[in-house]
Parts: structure tokens; sequence; C-alpha cells
């Protein structure tokens, strides 16, 4: 068989992309790295050896272990086996695939690129977990929910008796969402055009300017005339609302404080129509560095970046009360975003969380010193824990009286965004349960 007629119809055969899963959970273990940052670079690898339907079955595989990582370490304590990826793994495909021993053991055989075969105390233990359901009765609330320890008490805080509905929402597998470039075109327009190319699409319930894909066919996204021409960009409807809840206008004085990569920038540089003066803010310059390719993409020509040495920067001091409008998407724990990035949750503790939560203060104090007399200081986390959100804002106030909070639902009539979507009146509070969209947290506040 010559090369050409080498590559199967399916790409990887199946026992060949359960070792590929087995080595990423691995690398993943023991670098740190994250599951999207893996997956991508393996598939950026491995692209001519993968069909699409490889790469969708490698990330369902990869995320089903992550989503039930607590539940499994659960299952292996209960039947004595050792937890590793290994372990973890197989005792995944035996609970959420109900696949038998006899299954395993044609996938695991020791040759190139598989799983070596199953040891006889693996054979043992995995054959209690034939005919078990995922969750059992004796598991905590917690373990059923797969949330980690460190997040249990500020969830319940939180959602009550909704915390199981909300937790299970956080594991449900995320839509992927476009944001239509208003600069350049309108939702209709970019719409059609996707679909010319493969892409089906509908209109985002909540965000005016929010596309929603329906279906993974079509080319690369990258590959799309609607991406290329800068009239779209990848932004979960909750960011995008996140970005409206701004209220950045033409004409004025805006900084996104911690910018990252710049997906609010672009956003609220649309909404000002190129005019005014934008400030994309962050101490990481590989970051503000991608943004600058987004922003020249975008046809963005009223934005600048800068990058911060610290969080007291001297420039902060130089531009006191010169903003408008001054956003805070705020670093933070991303329990909002755990249907995406389902690993998060387990490179985290209890002394992670604490360093982000004074961190978080120290960035508050800071930027609210650009917020001019009349001007808003706005701050956002994509996390749902109290200690994060609420509790910073009233610790905030609490030293700072020339500031009060304005309510969301009035902001959301002010900018005629159509049906109020929060359950809370003061601050904007999204979640996948409720909104279908990523976890947000944004309250407004006024110098005055």
């Amino acid at each position: 068989m010559n090369d050409t007629q080498a590559k199967p119809a399916y790409g990887l055969g199946r026992a060949a992309r359960l070792n590929l899963v087995w080595e990423m959970l691995n690398e993943m273990g023991e670098t740190g790295r994250n599951m999207d940052a893996i997956l991508s670079s393996r598939f950026r690898h491995m692209q001519d050896q993968l069909e699409r339907r490889d790469r969708r079955d490698l990330e369902n595989r990869t995320r089903s272990v992550l989503m039930n990582y607590r539940k499994l370490l659960w299952w292996l304590k209960k039947i004595k086996l050792q937890p590793t990826m290994r372990t973890l793994l197989l005792a995944d495909m035996i609970l959420s695939e109900k696949s038998d021993i006899a299954q395993l053991e044609k996938l695991c055989i020791g040759s190139k690129n598989r799983m070596d075969m199953l040891r006889k105390e693996e054979i043992a233990g995995l054959k209690r977990l034939l005919g078990k359901d995922m969750i059992h009765p004796d598991m905590s609330e917690g373990v059923q929910a797969d949330c980690p320890d460190w997040a249990v008490k500020g969830l319940k805080e939180v959602f009550g008796d909704n915390f199981a509905d909300e937790l299970r929402a956080l594991n449900d597998k995320p839509s992927t969402d476009f944001r239509v470039n208003t600069l350049h075109s309108d939702r209709e327009t970019v719409k059609e055009s996707l679909k010319s190319q493969g892409f089906q699409t509908v209109e985002t319930p909540m965000s005016p300017i929010g596309l929603r894909q329906l279906d993974a066919g079509g080319p690369l996204l990258s590959e799309t005339e609607a991406f290329r021409q800068g009239w779209i960009e990848i932004q979960d409807e909750g960011s995008q609302l996140v970005a409206q809840i701004v209220g950045a206008k033409k004409g004025m004085q805006v900084v996104d404080f911690c910018a990252g990569a710049g997906g609010k920038t672009l956003a609220m540089a649309a909404m000002m129509e190129n005019s005014g003066h934008l400030v994309a803010c962050d101490v990481h310059s590989k970051r503000l560095q991608r943004a600058k390719v987004r922003l020249k993409r975008a046809g963005v020509v009223n934005a600048e970046r800068r990058q911060l040495e610290s969080t007291f920067d001297k420039w902060v001091k130089k531009s006191r009360g010169k903003f408008d409008r001054v956003l805070i998407d705020a670093p933070c724990s991303g329990s909002g975003t755990w249907r995406r990035n389902p690993d998060s949750k387990w490179s985290k503790d209890e002394t992670d969380l604490a360093e982000l939560v004074k961190l978080q203060s120290e960035i508050l104090q800071s930027a609210a010193r650009l917020t001019k007399t009349g001007g808003r200081l706005i701050y956002a986390t994509c996390s749902l824990l109290p200690e994060e959100n609420e509790r910073q804002i009233e610790a905030f106030l609490a030293q700072n009286d020339s500031f009060a909070v304005v309510k969301a639902v009035d902001i959301w009539a002010e900018l005629e965004l159509g049906d109020y979507p929060s359950a809370s009146q003061d601050y904007l509070r999204l979640t996948p349960a409720q909104n279908n969209c990523d976890g947000f947290f944004a309250c407004v506040l006024e110098k005055r």
C-alpha cells in the first residue's frame, strides 16, 4: 500500500485514540498545562493523521475524565485500585460508556501506540464497576457534583437548593459563540456568510451581536471569509454581555485594565465606533501581543496597548481621574467556565483562592483611581464564588465611600438590551443553568 492509500477512512483506530487520551491526561498531570492547550498542540502536530471525528472523540474522552474526576476517584478508592490517569480513564470507559472488560482488553494490547495490557489487579477491580452508574447514593453532595472541596461552601451559599442543578450545568458541553464585529458588518450578513461555508448558526438570545454555532461541520473557523475579514471573534455570550454593560460610547475615554488578549477590548472598540480613546492594559506582554493581532484584524484604530509593570504601575497614578469607564475583568478562579476548562478546578486549592482574592482587592483599589467623577468602574469575573464577587464589592465600598452601586437592572434598561437575564437586581450574575452561557459576575460602580 503506498503513502496515499495508507491513511484509513477514520483516521486513527479506537485503540490508538484511547492511548492518545492517556498520553494527554498524563501530560496535564506532569506539566500543569490546561486541556485546551494540550489538545490544540496535539491536533496541530497530528493534523495529517486526524479526521474531524478523531478530534471530537479525543476531546470528548479527555473531557469526560476531567468532568467526572472526583466521582472516579471515589470509585477507585471503593474498588481499591491505585488512582492514576490510566485507571481513571479505564474506570470512566466502564462507568460512562458501559464498556466491558473484553472490550478494554482489545484496546489495551501493549503494542506500539497502544495502552499496556490490563494487569490482573486492574481486571479484578474494574470488574466490580460493571453494571454500576457513575453516581452512587453514598457519595457526598460535593462528590456527586464533581465540585472541588475548596469551592463547595461558596457555591452552596450562592445557589442554595439549586446547587446540584447549577453544578450539573457546569459539566455540560459548552456552546461556541461568535461576536459580530459591528465595525465591519452586521449579524445577518455574517450569519449568511458563515452558512455559505458550512457553518450553521442562530442568533444568541441575550446578546444583540452574537451568533451561536449549531454543529461542528464545515471548515475551520480560521478558514472562513468572516474570520479572515475580521467580521467575527469567538466570544461566549456571557462575555459579550459583560462588555455591553460597561456602556462604552463614542468619544469616551475607556480603559480595559486586565485586557489579556483583548476580547472585551475588541467588543468595546466596536461599541465606541472606533472613536474616543481605549487603553488595553495588562502585566503580561505575550497576552497584549496576541491582542495586537486581533485588533489589527478587527480594524480597531482607537485602542492602544499598555503593559503595566505591576498592579500599582506609575501610569495609573499619572492617569488618575481621566477615564469615563474603567473595566476590571479580574483574574479569578474561573469557576464560571468549568464546562470549558474542567481541568482548572483540579489545579487550584484554598491557598490559590485566597491569593486571588487578595490580588483582586489590590486591582480594584488601584484601577479605581483611573475613574473620573461621574464615571463608572465595572468589576467583573468569570467566577461564581461570593468571595471573588459580592464580598469584594462590599469590602471595596467599605473603604471607598465616593463610589456607589448602580443597579445592573437599571443599566440594562438604559442600554435597551431587552429582558434582564439575571436573578440579582444589583449585580449581573449569569450561570450556565439559568442562561446557557458561561458563568459571569459584573458590578457597576459610579464615582460620585
